[in-house]
């Protein structure tokens, strides 16, 4: 009895451990593990478990911004069971990341990315719920990864990037997650003219749509959008980059 009261109050508990096979992962790509369950000094009633990404994100609020934990996508892994006392349980998982996943593996100049990480939830009943938490790198996508080398023959460096809550729109495709991520370049040795340009890219699966903002230095903000379809490799980048932005 007296343990019982001991983990109700979560001293002996039920621990959890997410073990993520790969955790090195591409937007869109299957995600792959197991979440191990031991027990603690006497049997508990687990309401549930539940995994979480989550990333980090700048909100709004009034003339301020402050940094948020935001979900971007859930997974149920199980349901209520009971687990005696030093027992182990261990749940396979499958995720498939959502394609608008911030990526973070990134050189920056600033060191500044957004952190992506899976939250494991273990729902104990009449007791002190037990998390875990495993961070991400999240790997650039092809037609973005094309992109920079692009922007970087062209003299142009990844400064920093953000993920922002809100909603992002390039032309007719529309964010789904509640936040959207933008990468931050600069030109090396600076630019009388062009001071800065953010990348917002959506893609849908075939095409990668992507959001150009160009902070003219001195001037009004100008943006453009670029289409990566499938034969996005095929294509010269640093020449469209040249004949579509003012750098």
């Amino acid at each position: 009895m007296f343990k019982k009261l001991l983990a109700s109050i979560g001293v002996g508990s039920a621990s959890v451990d997410t073990q993520i096979h790969q955790p090195e992962l591409h937007p869109g790509q299957l995600m792959q593990g197991q979440v191990v369950v031991q027990g603690g000094q006497s049997e508990q009633a687990i309401e549930k478990i539940e995994l979480v990404l989550m990333t980090q994100a700048e909100q709004e609020r009034g003339d301020s911004e402050r940094q948020v934990a935001w979900p971007l996508c859930r997974l149920p892994v199980s349901g209520g069971f009971v687990i005696g006392a030093g027992e182990t349980r261990v749940f396979p998982f499958q995720m498939t990341l959502p394609l608008e996943t911030p990526v973070n593996a990134l050189r920056t100049h600033s060191g500044r990315t957004p952190l992506v990480w899976v939250h494991t939830d273990l729902a104990i009943a009449a007791g002190v719920d037990n998390d875990d938490r495993d961070s991400l790198l999240v790997l650039p996508p092809a037609p973005l990864q094309t992109l920079l080398d692009a922007f970087a023959r062209l003299d142009w460096y990844v400064y920093g990037s953000d993920v922002e809550v809100g909603t992002a729109h390039v032309g007719s495709t529309i964010s789904t997650l509640g936040c959207y991520q933008e990468i931050e370049l600069r030109p090396h040795g600076g630019s009388w003219r062009v001071q800065e340009i953010e990348l917002t890219c959506l893609s849908d699966g075939r095409t990668t749509h992507v959001l150009v903002e160009v902070d003219i230095r001195f001037g009004r903000d100008s943006y453009y959008i670029l289409q990566m379809g499938p034969d996005f490799a095929r294509q010269d980048w640093v020449a469209i980059l040249r004949n579509t932005l003012p750098l």
